[in-house]
């Protein structure tokens, strides 16, 4: 939206949500941990989408990063560390992961809800070889490899992670809503086919 007064102007971005979303008919499960019927879910070659409680995800891990959604003008160098230590998100808006959630390749205010109730993710503490759905762009000084959301095939299932925490307070956080339907979406398309095989206890070890 564009406003001006005299020879003044601005502009901004607004994020409207429908208030009803449609049902997903795909059978995905939606947890916060691994309990039996997600591990019989994905057994069985089934759909998971694990989203981790904020907190939840241990320090060694990605749970101790002060996660930030903007860019920090002073490098952690200058500051002593102090936080947010990361440089917003990166993405590729053209995945059918964002179908129903458009978004540009970085974060933009659509953004701010979900960095706030998250925990980044070691990848490489998974595997060298996934590619974060959402990427967290660390600070130059330590350039670990973070994400938000990954994708991964667990034994015959297929699962997506997400360190955002996408159920908490869910009726108060319309972004959250949106971002969980879009995931669900394209889980219920063909093309969710994830290709890299994770071991269910690194999966497992990623919440506490």
């Amino acid at each position: 939206m564009n406003i001006s007064i005299g020879r003044y102007k601005n502009n901004w971005d607004f994020f409207v949500y429908p208030a009803q979303l449609p049902t997903v008919s795909e059978n995905i499960v939606v947890t916060q941990r691994l309990d039996e019927n997600a591990l019989t879910t994905l057994q069985n070659g089934g759909k998971v989408l694990l989203t981790l409680k904020k907190g939840s995800v241990p320090a060694k891990l990605g749970g101790n990063i002060a996660i930030g959604f903007s860019s920090i003008f002073w490098n952690t160098a200058w500051t002593n560390g102090q936080p947010p230590v990361t440089l917003g998100i990166l993405c590729d808006p053209g995945n059918p992961a964002f179908g129903s959630f458009p978004t540009q390749k970085y974060s933009n205010w659509q953004w701010w809800d979900a960095m706030s109730h998250s925990s980044p993710l070691m990848i490489d503490s998974l595997s060298k070889e996934l590619k974060p759905i959402v990427r967290v762009i660390d600070d130059w000084v330590t350039a670990r490899s973070l994400g938000l959301v990954v994708e991964c095939k667990v034994g015959k299932g297929r699962l997506i992670i997400s360190g955002i925490d996408l159920l908490t307070d869910a009726e108060k956080r319309p972004e959250a809503r949106q971002l969980l339907y879009s995931l669900k979406s394209y889980m219920a398309q063909n093309e969710f086919d994830p290709k890299v095989s994770l071991d269910l206890n690194k999966v497992r070890s990623l919440y506490q």
